[in-house]
């Protein structure tokens, strides 16, 4: 995104065409309509591979038990790992990618 809030083409998108047919785009470009802050309507080409209807996934939240003993265990060492790392997350009730 620019500093006037269009977006750019990135490395991905160069191949593109600027042609206001999308018949005349490659393969592996996709044309979508999206509205600025300012209320305009731009036409923006993404790679198709680009996954946009994908949901996001939710933020785990964390209680403050949870970030501190997280917190402390960093401290303590950067990487936790193995067992530790196993027990951590027992005792926390996380799973261990969310122990890392």
């Amino acid at each position: 995104k620019d500093q006037q809030g269009t977006f750019s083409a990135s490395a991905a998108t160069e191949g593109c065409t600027k042609s206001k047919s999308s018949s005349a785009d490659p393969d592996y470009c996709r044309r979508i309509l999206v509205r600025d802050a300012k209320g305009s309507i731009r036409e923006i080409i993404l790679p198709k591979g680009l996954d946009l209807d994908r949901p996001k996934r939710t933020r785990t939240s964390f209680t403050a038990e949870q970030l501190y003993r997280l917190e402390m265990e960093f401290q303590r060492c950067q990487y936790v790992v193995g067992r530790e790392r196993t027990e951590l997350a027992r005792q926390l009730n996380l799973s261990e990618t969310q122990v890392e």
